[in-house]
């Protein structure tokens, strides 16, 4: 189990910004690849998939910070 607490956050602000980090981080990835592949921004549907990453890494970093401390 000492794996599940190696990178768990210390509080939720840190839990907030490191989901907004990644969201942002996948929204930016997101545009650059369908500007490479479509030749063209596709804003709506990367701005919905960047959500759905943040929301993922924002329910992974609060089942480890909530796994440290059982």
């Amino acid at each position: 189990m000492k794996w599940f607490s190696a990178d768990a956050p210390a509080g939720w602000t840190s839990v907030i910004v490191r989901a907004v980090n990644v969201a942002l981080v996948a929204f930016v990835v997101l545009q650059a690849k369908e500007w490479f592949d479509a030749g063209a921004f596709d804003t709506p549907a990367t701005s919905v998939d960047a959500a759905l990453i943040g929301a993922g890494t924002f329910l992974l970093y609060a089942v480890l910070k909530w796994g440290k401390f059982q």
